[in-house]
């Protein structure tokens, strides 16, 4: 006999939220999470509309945890900036605050969760799957494979030229009263920086560095902020007199955004999450992606629908919007692109909205109603 119905690779947000779906189903559950505690993660913190509705679904009250309200999308490029109301009632919320929120949801459901150990290999096993931690071996009728962006042996990803830092930060009062309701978009040739306010009245800060950026910058993470602070006001007055939470960021490098997985790994393992499709960062709503694989394929689990039916139909539903994703992306790489991006969100800021709603996951509806 199987020692679970499924086990959960990962324990970020797609991985913690398929394991307490399935447990509210009546799943025996194993989550292995390989940290032993709350870690910075390189990911934003911004929450859109569906993300939150997702979050609620699985019990998670977001403004009860400290939540900051964000109204207004800012994007910069050197001296250049321009603001648009957001189509949507986002969110700023750390990953630190909301993953650990949730595995304990997971447990309190039922979820054995498994803490502090790897999972160093996953093997598809006599019409069921198994997995080894340490010395150990657990089985399963099935498992889902939700570390994000870190791959596991023997099941790679394409890799890319991009770096991602993450680190959260006290700002100044100026700053703080600034940033106020905003999710910030400071770009620039290889990359971009983007800030949002979190609870407890700190903030969070993303960048991304191609390799270009890395070699005109430096490694070293405070000079690249001191790089970009020199090129944009925007990102010198909210890190200056600020105070980091951290020793140092978060980092992780080779991100495929733009990627999503061809096939599927085996009938009996489904792929979640940055596991399944990346979706570039830019647009803020990599979490509602990461949420809605996990409950949709605890649903498909509790139906019998093997991994290539769920990620067909997954990947069909998410085609528009990694599409349009992608193409603000690619949009943003060059000087005189960013430079128009930039005046016509001043100028039209109804395209930005356009453009916000285009790139945010559908039918969450269906998932929470």
């Amino acid at each position: 006999m199987a020692d679970f119905d499924c086990l959960a690779i990962g324990g970020g947000l797609a991985g913690a939220a398929m394991a307490l779906e399935l447990a509210r189903g009546g799943a025996r559950v194993a989550l292995i999470e390989r940290t032993s505690a709350p870690t910075l993660k390189v990911c934003g913190d911004f929450l859109s509309t569906e993300a939150q509705a997702l979050l609620h679904h699985l019990g998670l009250d977001v403004a009860g945890m400290g939540a900051t309200r964000v109204a207004m999308l800012r994007l910069v490029t050197g001296e250049q900036s321009a603001q648009a109301e957001l189509p949507i009632a986002a969110a700023g919320l750390s990953r630190l605050a909301l993953d650990e929120a949730l595995i304990a949801k997971a447990a309190a459901a039922g979820v054995e969760v498994i803490r502090g150990e790897p999972v160093t290999a996953l093997e598809p096993a006599g019409g069921g799957v198994r997995i080894r931690i340490g010395r150990r071996m657990l089985g399963a009728r099935c498992a889902a494979l939700a570390s994000g962006k870190h791959n596991l042996r023997g099941w790679p990803r394409r890799r890319s030229a991009m770096t991602a830092y993450k680190i959260s930060l006290s700002l100044s009062t100026a700053a703080a009263r600034a940033l106020t309701g905003i999710v910030q978009l400071v770009s620039y040739q290889g990359g971009y920086i983007g800030a949002c306010g979190i609870e407890d009245g700190n903030a969070s800060l993303c960048w991304l560095m191609d390799k270009g950026a890395m070699r005109a910058f430096g490694p070293a993470w405070k000079a690249q902020l001191e790089h970009l602070a020199g090129e944009s006001s925007a990102v010198g007055d909210l890190i200056a007199g600020a105070r980091f939470l951290s020793p140092g960021p978060a980092a992780v490098s080779g991100i495929p955004y733009g990627y999503t997985r061809r096939a599927a790994i085996a009938p009996n393992v489904y792929a979640l999450g940055d596991q399944l499709c990346v979706i570039p960062s830019f647009t803020g709503d990599g979490t509602s992606l990461a949420l809605s694989s996990g409950v949709t394929a605890a649903r498909a689990i509790l139906q019998g629908v093997p991994a290539q039916e769920f990620q067909a139909a997954f990947l069909a539903r998410t085609r528009s919007q990694l599409m349009w994703a992608s193409a603000v992306d690619a949009t943003f790489k060059s000087a005189p692109a960013r430079a128009l991006g930039v005046a016509a969100t001043g100028a039209l800021p109804t395209l930005a909205r356009l453009v916000v709603n285009l790139t945010r996951v559908r039918g969450v509806a269906e998932l929470t109603g």
